[in-house]
């Protein structure tokens, strides 16, 4: 894992929020096969794999990672798990946290952007069932069901280019 993109997250700490050296993390030990790393001036502690789509996840990383390109590839999710060797519902697992840490990257890069023109295009597909097969109780929890995939291309882009993108630390 990256350690460069973690930080100090109390709030109170006055190094809160510095990332890389103005940090002032020190290696502390080893949690889940994790560095876990201590503020210096707090002591509070952070697991490397905060704020990752790792976080949170106890399957080895590597699996993880392949499990998460697989689906990115558009590989089911029981096809998924048994090229792993995984259940289901291990898979089923991942996507919350993958698509939540998707969310963020996105929402990060993807703002005040100058488009001189866009195509829009839109995939429909369902989550474990169709919204017309939901019990009332799924219908409400909202996690299953239709869900929309809503694209948008910018051949050109007036947004000033650079010759080096610098992507946060997203999968370690």
């Amino acid at each position: 894992m990256d350690n460069r993109t973690c930080y100090c997250r109390n709030s109170k700490c006055a190094l809160y929020g510095r990332s890389t050296l103005r940090a002032r993390l020190k290696f502390c030990d080893w949690h889940g096969g994790a560095a876990r790393l201590e503020c210096q001036r707090c002591h509070s502690r952070v697991s490397a794999r905060a704020g990752t789509a790792y976080a949170g996840v106890r399957t080895d990383l590597s699996t993880y990672l392949r499990g998460a390109t697989a689906l990115a590839e558009g590989l089911s999710i029981r096809a998924t798990g048994r090229l792993l060797g995984v259940d289901k519902d291990t898979v089923n697992h991942w996507l919350p946290n993958v698509g939540r840490h998707c969310q963020k990257v996105t929402s990060y890069f993807f703002r005040n952007l100058h488009l001189a023109e866009c195509q829009l295009d839109e995939l429909w597909t369902f989550i474990a069932k169709k919204e017309a097969h939901l019990t009332p109780l799924e219908k409400l929890r909202a996690i299953l069901g239709d869900a929309w995939v809503w694209i948008a291309f910018s051949p050109v882009c007036t947004r000033k280019q650079t010759n080096r993108l610098v992507v946060p630390d997203c999968f370690g």
